[in-house]
C-alpha cells in the first residue's frame, strides 16, 4: 500500500492492472490486489509439516520440562528450540503422519555435561528409583552445584513429570511414585542438568528403565 498525490487523477477510484486506487482521509491510496494461489506442496514439504505438527503438539505436553531444558538456546522460545532440535527424532510414514522416536528425543540441550543417572522401577512398591553418581568439576562444564533432573513421560496419556534429583556434586538415590493412571510399560525416562541459576543446560540422556 502506498500514498501518492496526483493533480491529474484527483480523487482516484479505479483499478489498473493489479493496482486498486482509492481516496480516503484526504489521501490517494494505491493497493496491490491479492490473488489466491493454489498450494501444491511437495512430499518433502508434507513430511516437514508432519514433523513440525508432531513436535509442536509434544512440546505443549512437555512445557514444564523444556522451559528448563532449553533455557538460553537461540533467540526464540524454548518451545521453538525444542522443535528445531528434535526434527530428526520424528519418523514420517508414507501417509505423511509423524511418530516420535523417544530414544532419539532430546528434552534438554546445552553446553553442560550430562549427569550420570540410572533409573529402575519397582513393581511391588510402584516407585521409580533414580540412582545418581557424583561428578567432579570439569572446566565450568560441570559444577558441583548444578541442578540435576529426571523426566518421566507416559506416551499413551501424553503426560510428563519433572523430578528434582540431587545436585551434581552429590551421589545417592531419589524415589518417585508411579503417577495415578500411568502404565509403567508406556513410560520413557530422561535426565539432564542445569546450572544453579538455570541459565544453562546439558543435553538430555534417554534412560533405560531397569527393574528394582
Amino acid at each position: 500500500m502506498a500514498e501518492f498525490n496526483s493533480y491529474l487523477l484527483g480523487k482516484a477510484k479505479r483499478s489498473v492492472g493489479n493496482i486498486t486506487l482509492c481516496y480516503t482521509r484526504r489521501k490517494n491510496i494505491a493497493k496491490a490486489k491479492v490473488f489466491s494461489r493454489k498450494d501444491n506442496p511437495t512430499p518433502e514439504i508434507l513430511d516437514q509439516r508432519a514433523r513440525m505438527k508432531t513436535l509442536v503438539s509434544l512440546s505443549q505436553k512437555m512445557i514444564p520440562v523444556i522451559r528448563k531444558g532449553f533455557a538460553g538456546i537461540g533467540h526464540g522460545t524454548t518451545s521453538n528450540a525444542f522443535v528445531a532440535r528434535n526434527m530428526g527424532a520424528v519418523i514420517v510414514d508414507e501417509k505423511h503422519a509423524g511418530t516420535v522416536d523417544f530414544d532419539l528425543l532430546k528434552v534438554a540441550a546445552g553446553m553442560l555435561y550430562p549427569p550420570k543417572v540410572a533409573v529402575a522401577y519397582n513393581a511391588e512398591s510402584q516407585k521409580y528409583v533414580f540412582e545418581q553418581e557424583m561428578q567432579e568439576v570439569e572446566d565450568g562444564f560441570a559444577l558441583q552445584d548444578d541442578k540435576v533432573y529426571g523426566v518421566l513421560y507416559e506416551t499413551e496419556l501424553e503426560r510428563t513429570r519433572l523430578v528434582t534429583l540431587r545436585d551434581r556434586g552429590e551421589s545417592g538415590s531419589t524415589t518417585y511414585a508411579l503417577p495415578e493412571d500411568w502404565n509403567n510399560e508406556n513410560v520413557k525416562a530422561y535426565c539432564f542438568a542445569t546450572s544453579k541459576n538455570g541459565r544453562q543446560a546439558s543435553d538430555s540422556r534417554a534412560l533405560t528403565i531397569g527393574e528394582s
